[in-house]
């Protein structure tokens, strides 16, 4: 560990290291299955690194043409690795040459003038060797990350798809109630109607008998009223008498009648009536039913359900 001032040498020295780096390939398709295996050949055409094992699937099924050459016919074994601006201080454009501790942070020559009383900071140069099997392991965790993250791509396509036909599900589920709706209404239509005619005929049968008992005492009163008038206007004091107490009694029965016909109620008509749960729905409008939407798990799939409240 340094504590104190900066060399020149040694700033050479770290230049170096990020200009070029000394690498040992290892094999892409076999690091892709999460296997640690050094490659043996470069395809140049694919620029993709391979060991003997994968070498012939990858010129076998993968279109295109493939130029193998052994990584140890390569002009240099050094691979000068572009790291995209990562090794550069986007404050100061300056490339990293020192790691603060203190701070967890990388510094160039400018900055680690601001940390210059910190109590751990290294330079580069001498710490970087130890770093190689926690890249390696970074690595690793990357791979598994990618292989997590497109799990969860594929995931949500799949659930895009489920969400689809779950929404076309419910379409076919309310066309399939709306049948049995229509069945069930026919069914009670049949049912009612048998029942409306029934009442009918009953009320038709009681409407009969009154009219008959009227028609009757019309008949009877049509009897005695000529009668009546003949008597008052020409029959005899005796004739008068005896006709009056005859038709007083007659009187009084048909009186009886009518009076018993009036407060029988005469008009009928039949009616329908629902029940408090269907007279709620109707209330309702089209709110008698809702869709859901449930997800689960951290690879969700999403379903769409509809309720009948």
């Amino acid at each position: 560990m340094a504590t104190g001032g900066l060399h020149e040498s040694n700033r050479g020295n770290a230049s170096d290291f990020f200009g070029e780096c000394a690498i040992t390939q290892s094999c892409e398709p076999c690091m892709k299955a999460n296997i640690a295996k050094a490659a043996t050949v470069l395809c140049k055409d694919c620029n993709e690194y391979l060991c003997e094992t994968c070498r012939n699937p990858h010129i076998i099924y993968k279109g295109g043409k493939h130029g193998v050459v052994s990584i140890q016919d390569k002009e240099s074994s050094t691979v000068v690795v572009d790291m995209k601006g990562m090794d550069k201080c986007s404050q100061h454009g300056k490339g990293f040459e020192f790691y603060c501790e203190d701070h967890c942070k990388l510094c160039c020559t400018t900055c680690v003038i601001e940390h210059r009383k910190c109590e751990q900071w290294d330079e580069i140069a001498s710490i970087s060797g130890q770093k190689r099997a926690q890249l390696h392991g970074l690595r690793q965790s990357f791979l598994k990350l990618k292989s997590d993250a497109g799990a969860i791509v594929a995931e949500c396509k799949q659930s895009e798809k489920d969400l689809n036909a779950s929404v076309a599900d419910v379409s076919k589920d309310i066309d399939e109630m709306k049948e049995r709706m229509i069945k069930l209404f026919d069914a009670a239509k049949r049912e009612l109607l048998t029942e409306a005619n029934a009442l009918k005929s009953e009320e038709v049968k009681r409407l009969s008998i009154m009219q008959s008992v009227s028609t009757t005492v019309i008949e009877e009163i049509n009897q005695l009223f000529p009668m009546c008038s003949s008597i008052a206007d020409n029959g005899t004091p005796q004739q008068m008498f005896i006709l009056s107490k005859q038709v007083e009694e007659k009187n009084k029965m048909i009186e009886s009648k009518i009076n018993e016909q009036r407060i029988t109620q005469v008009s009928s008509t039949v009616t329908l009536a629902y029940t408090g749960e269907l007279s709620s729905i109707f209330e309702m409008g089209t709110k008698f039913m809702k869709v859901n939407l449930e997800r689960r798990g951290i690879y969700f799939k999403i379903n769409t359900k509809y309720t009948l409240l």
